[in-house]
């Protein structure tokens, strides 16, 4: 009996971490997660431009090559995202988790990351014109020139 419910547990356990499809069909047909789960999704090339992904689990969300322009991921959790070569131009990232994240060559042109965590993050080559980047937490954080910040350790 113990086994079986230790069992149960783990198995609750690991779905929880994943990715429920329902909130990937809600976000594809209304562009509208707010307070969603899509760690894991693999999400990448799709067109989410202006959809509200904030108070969202994001972690290991694949959305390289993705359209994100104007995307709400305020206060989400986005560690370990990627978001290589994606258009996130005008995205509100206020607060974000983006501990690990891989953001290299990402355009964040115009895009708000005021107290964002970018903790590990890696922004090789990503493009940051007119970004707000305020209060921003840098550690070990790779920046778009390739040099390593470590401001915030």
């Amino acid at each position: 009996m113990k086994k079986a419910l230790l069992l149960a547990g783990l198995i609750c356990t690991g779905s929880a971490a994943a990715f429920e499809q329902i909130y990937v069909d809600r976000l594809l047909e209304t562009r509208q997660c707010h307070h969603c789960n899509l760690s894991e999704a693999d999400l990448s090339g799709k067109d989410f431009s202006g959809a509200d992904m904030s108070e969202s689990i994001l972690n290991g969300i694949n959305l390289s090559q993705a359209t994100l322009v104007g995307v709400w991921f305020t206060h989400s959790k986005m560690q370990g995202a990627n978001l290589e070569g994606a258009d996130a131009s005008n995205s509100l990232m206020d607060y974000a988790l983006l501990n690990g994240a891989n953001l290299k060559g990402a355009n964040l042109n115009g895009s708000q990351l005021i107290f964002a965590d970018l903790t590990d993050a890696d922004l090789t080559g990503a493009s940051v014109d007119n970004a707000q980047m305020r209060g921003v937490l840098y550690c070990n954080t790779t920046m778009p020139n390739g040099e390593l910040n470590n401001s915030g350790c």
